[in-house]
């Protein structure tokens, strides 16, 4: 699909955030059509660029997961010339998106107010992991600190062990499908009204919302959900469990049709009338039998045999797959086409996951591999306005640079 027909065709975010939360945010926007600038500190770049153990030559795996459709411009916002160049950029901007410190973008002379002087119908969106104000503000921290303090952690593990972070970042992702959400929440508002706004989210905010329905229980009982392992406080039978093969499949009864179902399907109608199952409540007290009673069953037949009984009579149930085994091998994923591919100029072919959201009449296009640091530095800032002696003087001051290489002194 051509660029000008997608959703946020010709909407144009200089983007300064770095790690995961913003950077997946702006990937997202970018893949229906945003002109993504990613503006990058000059002599590295991004952080995520010399971020973990996995590099293809010169590129982080991390980097090169969450910025394609960006076009990557070096930038030392250090410099006043640079300052002066972000913000005569953001004179025709229609967002901004940062997660620097909370104070970081006023102290540079580029923050909502100075920048809204220029342009007051700009998005200025801002990540941050407690929020822009408040106690925690001015603390440092990342995704599993906050998975720590919103109770995520507390929640996560076996009964009689310590708790566990979440193996995947989730209060990352949430801040930056809710970055994505209000970008496009505040550019309806400005076409509607004409009015830009400052946007405030936080890492936090995001995973404590959440928890629902977590929440309700806990402000209801006044307990925190205890932990246990893949199991529920609220639903048994809701946990993994092992076919005689050994391997683990998780079973998922939450009504009390699926429960009848599960009877039905290991041949053991009577499990629907015994008092100790017949209901959830039941079971719930009765935790240990109905585990027990089923731990017996599975321990028959090898897991495929159950999953395919389940499959049959319409129960909820899965294998519990590794993530290479899932983007790989998993039909389903095949099918819905989760990896997209990319030619990287110097990584090569660069695999990397799909926008989940499929628009069948604006579908996302995939049209820049992650870009080199500062390969697009004059580009932009051509498109700008800037001239080549303008572009010229801000090189040679070390305000900008191009692509990867030296750096002026």
């Amino acid at each position: 699909m051509e660029g000008n027909k997608l959703p946020l065709s010709n909407i144009r975010i200089l983007d300064l955030t770095v790690m995961t939360s913003g950077p997946v945010a702006t990937m997202m926007l970018g893949d229906i059509g945003a002109d993504v600038i990613k503006i990058e500190e000059l002599k590295v770049g991004e952080l995520s660029r010399s971020m973990g153990t996995i590099f293809v030559g010169d590129e982080s795996c991390n980097f090169l997961s969450q910025n394609r459709n960006k076009r990557s411009l070096r930038l030392d916002l250090k410099k006043p010339e640079a300052r002066a160049a972000f913000l005569r950029m953001a004179e025709s901007a229609d967002v901004i998106t940062e997660n620097f410190r909370p104070g970081t973008m006023d102290r540079l002379g580029i923050g909502y107010d100075a920048v809204k002087k220029v342009n007051p119908r700009i998005i200025f969106a801002s990540i941050s992991a407690f929020g822009q104000t408040g106690p925690y503000a001015h603390l440092p921290a990342n995704d599993p600190v906050v998975q720590a303090l919103s109770g995520l952690m507390a929640m996560t593990g076996d009964a009689d062990g310590d708790p566990v972070r979440v193996g995947q970042p989730c209060p990352d992702f949430g801040a930056a499908a809710l970055l994505a959400f209000g970008v496009c929440a505040a550019l309806l508002h400005r076409e509607r009204t004409g009015e830009g706004q400052q946007l405030d989210l936080s890492l936090l905010d995001g995973t404590v919302f959440s928890s629902i329905p977590r929440d309700g229980e806990t402000l209801r009982t006044g307990e925190a959900p205890p932990r246990l392992g893949t199991s529920h406080a609220m639903f048994v039978p809701y946990r993994n469990f092992r076919g005689a093969d050994g391997s683990l499949f998780f079973l998922s009864c939450f009504t009390e049709k699926f429960w009848g179902a599960v009877c039905d399907s290991i041949g053991r109608p009577e499990l629907k009338t015994d008092p100790r199952s017949a209901t959830n409540i039941a079971r719930c007290k009765n935790r240990a039998f109905v585990d027990s009673e089923l731990e017996t069953m599975f321990a028959t037949r090898p897991m495929a045999d159950w999953l395919a009984l389940f499959a049959k009579f319409g129960v909820p149930a899965a294998p519990v797959q590794d993530l290479n085994y899932a983007l790989r091998k998993d039909p389903q994923l095949i099918h819905n086409k989760t990896l997209v591919s990319l030619d990287h100029p110097t990584a090569g072919k660069v695999e990397t996951l799909a926008l989940p959201v499929n628009f069948r009449g604006t579908p996302a296009r995939y049209g820049r591999s992650p870009p080199i640091l500062g390969e697009h530095s004059f580009e932009v800032l051509g498109e700008f306005g800037f001239s080549q002696t303008e572009i010229d003087g801000l090189t040679q001051c070390g305000a900008v640079a191009g692509k990867r290489g030296k750096v002026p002194a």
